[in-house]
């Protein structure tokens, strides 16, 4: 049974529900419903014939245990979760465990990996499956109908020997584990744990049982900046000693729903951990990778999105067969890649393949090298099921050429002339270099202009495309047109929409509002979701 909370948030992808709730919400407004003559109080509705609400889907076993993930055990200083306004639609409403069990059951029971569908998904979750107490029954259950790896976010506090030899036992799966710190000390501060070790001590057990696992940290300045840099650099040292596979630095921010004082300089933070993390890699054989990656890349490349190794996954294909932090790949098996997403793709096709032998070309420090990979030479903590690129850490996804080539049909199919596009802070000089080195906007009469709009409803210093939502767009583009001619056309990258196919952003707004707020053509540039 779901409530009309549930039902609201699934909604956000299945606009068929909206429907039906807002059909039952008008009748039971006029009407009590009644059975043997007592008035009935009804507080949630049942889907008829499941198999009709099927959908495409890529059928990753999360789509069915996130809906474990309703609780969380920590109370983390930096949780992005505090102060979120309701109108944030994150989460379902919380239910007793056995009737989540029950969900994720249905939702088994039509996950089809074969054909590719599952049931609608809703919102998901975003707190800790592993705490929940039928986690590893649904994990068994998913085991026996897909191969598929178990990619699990976890805080660690569940980690005991025992459970981790219960995973053990359901290989594949892939831990993002967040660590956050190896001090006892810090980790309780930072998140409220009152038993720390479990976490800390999970990493030779993790190693020692084959899962191979990322450390995730928050580098909060929560004392002073010295100090955090000091600790960053003893919990990275202690995550390499135990051969974890990648070490993630999410760089921190809030919102202005978490604090309405400014908590930290985010320029100083974020720039002085960025240049300490570069410093840590040429010390560090497990690869780094800071987050959002275009920060680091805006900050000290000058020329973005290339194909350039910054780290290499211990005893993967790509490190045994020498290649080097620094390397720019040329050539992949004799097919130039001057770009990051090509490379990308070009080292998954290969991992997919029957082929087990590449061969990668290589800039290092200006001479050419040819390398030869064997893709069966690998053990600990790489995994062939796990690790999509051979073991080749790159600064990000990047940006896809082929984006460009969509912007130009939607620029041709209105005929516009003046263009206004909205972009982010960190995409922009990505995008703008793109822009500038490509044939297809060589017409002298149009003008695109590249704009930033501001993050106004989450604030803080919050200043993530990803995160803008469709008032946002709406202010800054009135404001621009205050001081601007009207733009035949506003095209907007379709990331921050990408809540199901109607293109809602994180408040339920539908993107087609920018058009009737503005008067003027609104476009979506299709794109995948980017961390920038």
């Amino acid at each position: 049974m779901n409530s009309f909370q549930d039902i609201r948030n699934a909604a956000l992808y299945e606009p068929r529900i909206e429907f039906i709730k807002k059909q039952l919400e008008s009748l039971l407004r006029v009407v009590d419903l009644e059975k043997g003559g007592e008035v009935v109080q009804v507080d949630g509705f049942r889907l008829k014939e499941l198999k009709h609400w099927l959908v495409s889907s890529r059928c990753d076993p999360a789509e069915v245990f996130e809906y474990a993930s309703t609780r969380c055990d920590c109370d983390c200083l930096f949780c992005y979760n505090k102060g979120n306004p309701p109108s944030v639609a994150l989460g379902n409403l919380r239910r007793p465990p056995k009737e989540e069990l029950e969900e994720m059951k249905t939702r088994l029971d039509y996950f089809f990996p074969k054909a590719k569908q599952g049931l609608f998904s809703s919102l998901g979750e975003i707190y800790e499956a592993a705490m929940h107490p039928h986690f590893l029954e649904v994990l068994r259950l998913l085991r026996e109908k897909t191969e598929k790896p178990f990619r699990i976010t976890t805080n660690g506090k569940t980690l005991t020997e025992e459970t981790i030899s219960h995973l053990a036992e359901l290989k594949p799966i892939y831990l993002y584990l967040s660590l956050n710190s190896a001090s006892a000390e810090r980790r309780r501060r930072l998140m409220r744990d009152r038993n720390p070790g479990i976490a800390i001590d999970s990493l030779p057990l993790l190693k020692e049982a084959g899962i191979p696992y990322a450390v995730v940290i928050v580098p909060w300045p929560v004392d002073s900046l010295s100090q955090m840099l000091d600790d960053l650099t003893d919990t990275i040292a202690y995550a390499d000693k135990h051969d974890c596979h990648l070490v993630e630095i999410n760089l921190p921010g809030y919102s202005q729903y978490f604090s309405s004082k400014k908590l930290f300089d985010l320029d100083e933070v974020w720039g002085e951990t960025v240049s300490h993390i570069r410093k840590l890699r040429a010390k560090t054989t497990s690869p780094i990778v800071a987050m959002p990656t275009m920060y680091e890349e805006n900050l000290y490349e000058e020329r973005k999105n290339l194909p350039q190794i910054i780290g290499l996954v211990k005893n993967s294909p790509a490190q045994r067969a020498g290649l080097n932090k620094g390397d720019l790949i040329l050539e992949i098996n004799g097919i130039s890649v001057p770009t990051r997403p090509q490379a990308r793709d070009l080292l998954f096709m290969l991992q997919q393949s029957d082929n087990r032998q590449a061969t990668i070309a290589v800039d290092r420090e200006g001479k050419a090298l040819e390398l030869k990979l064997d893709l069966n030479d690998f053990c600990y903590p790489y995994s062939r099921e796990t690790d999509n690129h051979l073991g080749i850490i790159f600064m990000g996804t990047g940006l896809r050429l082929s984006y460009l080539e969509g912007l130009k049909e939607i620029v041709d199919a209105h005929k516009a002339r003046h263009v206004l596009f909205l972009s982010s802070t960190l995409m922009k000089p990505t995008f703008k270099q793109c822009l500038t080195q490509s044939h297809l906007f060589d017409d002298p009469r149009l003008r695109i202009d590249i704009q930033v709009p501001r993050n106004n409803f989450f604030g803080g210093n919050v200043f993530m495309g990803d995160l803008l939502l469709v008032q946002d767009f709406i202010d800054f583009i009135k404001e621009y047109l205050e001081k601007n001619a009207k733009p035949d056309l506003i095209v907007i990258p379709s990331s921050p929409f990408n809540l199901g196919e109607w293109g809602r952003d994180l408040t339920g707004r539908v993107y087609l509002e920018i058009e009737r707020g503005v008067g003027i053509p609104v476009e979506l540039l299709q794109c995948a979701t980017i961390y920038d």
